[in-house]
């Protein structure tokens, strides 16, 4: 078991190195947040009370983006080698062991990625904290504690998430009859599960008795500290129902495109509409990131407007960068790193698309034009959602403070999106290149 384990890890090499990368990610995160805790701990007193709220926050938005990629990215590493694990079952390995084993692979990946982040973080915690908290100073030369004890926790805490995320995918695997699995080269659809109906209710129930029993009368400390929670709730109600809403969106825009307009657009919207599996898995985090970034932005900009509205006064509530990076640095990482590790691992699959295209004649300028188009793609539909869930928090947040409108932050939308594009462009234009530079019988006939 241990060899076809280690094997199987070497021979798909390519898929594993997305999730990875993810837990290492996630790890680097979760060390940082362990690290402001048990120095609050250490210390006491008014350290302890600043490190906990800002920790509380760290962790507040850094697990809903690590949920949402953690367990879409470990079931989409299952399903990608779906054919491998049928493959299995034919030459007489038992389903309960196909499951057990996938399960393993998970969990080794998991706790190596998040063991090697939190290894990386123990040299950078120190930099971090001293810019991030250079202007309190209840925290200036106070020692810094980042023990084994909280890594491990860290550790454990990442592993299980990866597993649950993962289980789903591995039960399939070992129940899925392997001549069904065989004839079906593509990972099966990502579908509406009762998990995923039940975080879908929660979040968007959580979001609408949040909207409820906001009290625009309050105090602004208090107000901002409940209506910055709005935006991360929709996104999240979004994110859980992807197999529903990603689709339907990504057709629905590309449907104004006519597919006359280039033979690439073509392809490539053709290609993300078949790959709803991959396609949800790179839209998700992308579209959490700018929804996070956006929903806080658009929140300060409307704080504005309103004590501007009540007083006359022009006191702005504007986030300092350290402040913005403590809040959201967290999610945006998990996010830029999710969304190209997901094109990323699924490039096995386009690269023998890539040669049935130049089989029938087509050029490479034509196919890595092809390759761009679905970036923009997966961009665009991200963009479209993270809006969504930004203006809708906006107007809640708008209607509490007796606004007609909120002040949405687009320039935010567009910088997330942005960098999140030049990621998923990096993630997919090389692998591109590479897979045109092989020879086409080859790859026609690799299995």
């Amino acid at each position: 078991m241990i060899r076809l384990l280690l094997s199987d890890l070497t021979a798909h090499a390519r898929v594993w190195l997305g999730i990875l990368a993810l837990t290492i990610a996630t790890g680097f995160v979760g060390a940082i947040a362990a690290g402001l805790i048990e120095t609050g701990i250490v210390h006491g007193g008014r350290v302890q009370e600043g490190l906990s709220s800002t920790s509380a926050a760290v962790i507040m938005f850094t697990s809903v983006t690590a949920i949402i990629v953690l367990s879409s990215t470990a079931n989409l590493t299952v399903a990608l080698q779906q054919r491998a694990y049928a493959l299995w079952q034919l030459v007489g390995i038992r389903p309960t062991l196909v499951g057990i084993v996938v399960l393993t692979q998970l969990g080794i990946v998991g706790a190596v990625g998040a063991l090697v982040g939190c290894l990386v973080a123990t040299p950078a915690f120190p930099a971090l904290f001293v810019w991030a908290f250079r202007e309190w100073s209840n925290m200036q030369g106070i020692s810094l504690h980042l023990g084994i004890i909280s890594m491990l926790i860290v550790v454990a805490t990442i592993t299980v998430v990866v597993l649950i995320g993962g289980l789903r995918g591995a039960r399939r695997a070992s129940r899925t009859p392997p001549i069904e699995a065989l004839r079906d080269p593509e990972p099966p659809r990502v579908r509406m599960g009762w998990f995923r109906i039940v975080l879908t209710v929660l979040a968007a129930g959580g979001a609408v008795a949040l909207a409820w029993n906001l009290d625009g009368s309050a105090t602004l400390s208090a107000f901002s500290g409940q209506a910055i929670l709005i935006t991360p709730l929709f996104a999240a109600a979004l994110a859980a129902a992807g197999p529903l809403v990603f689709p339907l969106v990504l057709r629905a825009w590309t449907s104004l495109l006519p597919a006359s307009m280039s033979a690439s657009w073509f392809l490539a919207r053709n290609s993300a509409r078949y790959r709803l599996s991959q396609s949800t898995a790179a839209i998700s985090p992308l579209m959490v990131a700018i929804a996070l970034s956006g929903g806080l932005y658009t929140m300060a900009a409307t704080l504005d407007a309103a004590i501007v509205q009540r007083n006359g006064s022009t006191t702005s509530t504007g986030l300092a960068p350290e402040g913005v990076v403590i809040l959201l640095g967290g999610s945006l990482l998990l996010s830029a790193v999710a969304a190209a590790a997901t094109v990323f691992m699924s490039g096995n699959a386009r690269e023998r698309e890539f040669a049935l295209i130049q089989a029938a004649g087509s050029t490479h300028s034509a196919i890595t034009l092809t390759a761009i188009w679905e970036a923009v793609i997966y961009t665009a539909t991200a963009t479209i959602l993270g809006t969504l869930a930004t203006v809708i928090g906006g107007l809640v947040i708008a209607a509490k403070l007796s606004l007609a409108l909120p002040v949405v932050s687009f320039a935010t939308i567009a910088l997330i999106s942005c960098g999140g594009l030049v990621l998923i462009l990096a993630a997919t234009i090389a692998p591109t290149s590479a897979a045109l530079r092989h020879e086409i019988p080859r790859t026609l006939a690799a299995e």
